[in-house]
């Protein structure tokens, strides 16, 4: 598949940090607190958990990404828009 410079691409994400992340906030989590006490394979571990929600049909993208997600891209179901 070959995408043309007029192509538009649409990306969703979910971000789950943890101890190591670079900058230790979120819009849920604004000081830190529980992003300081997961540690990466815990973040690794959930996200693997919801992704099986996901594709197994139990949940939605774009509900899961609003619940769980440290990126305040959640408060759009993971969207980070089009590029």
């Amino acid at each position: 598949m070959s995408l043309s410079s007029s192509d538009k691409v649409r990306a969703l994400h979910i971000l789950i940090k943890h101890q190591g992340s670079r900058r230790k906030a979120s819009w849920k989590d604004p000081e830190g607190r529980n992003i300081s006490n997961t540690t990466r394979d815990a973040a690794v571990a959930q996200l693997k958990s919801l992704q099986d929600d996901i594709v197994s049909g139990k949940s939605k993208f774009e509900d899961v990404a609003s619940r769980y997600s440290d990126c305040s891209s959640a408060k759009r179901g993971g969207d980070l828009g089009l590029s």
